[in-house]
């Protein structure tokens, strides 16, 4: 099974088959567009993680969206742990 996740615009959308339907529901903010045949979900690290840990090995994830995500990281969810550990 393959399961798609990619950004789109400043959201993500997720390409999946209908047997997961259940599955894409568990990630927060879903709505499905059943015109374009996708799920959406806001931009956030939380939805990626999220996503993730539904899908595990079957989520491919798209460059646009890959590109956005090591941004993230490197600006924001980094500098955050780092700053957690020396309050530690």
């Amino acid at each position: 099974m393959s399961v798609f996740m990619e950004r789109e615009d400043d959201g993500i959308i997720l390409k999946a088959p209908l047997v997961t339907t259940s599955r894409a529901r568990e990630i927060p903010g879903a709505r499905h567009d059943s015109k374009a045949r996708v799920w959406r979900y806001p931009l956030s690290w939380s939805v990626c993680v999220m996503a993730r840990g539904v899908f595990g090995d079957d989520l491919e994830v798209g460059p646009l969206l890959i590109a956005w995500a090591q941004e993230e990281r490197v600006k924001r969810i980094e500098p955050a742990l780092a700053a957690r550990e020396a309050k530690e």
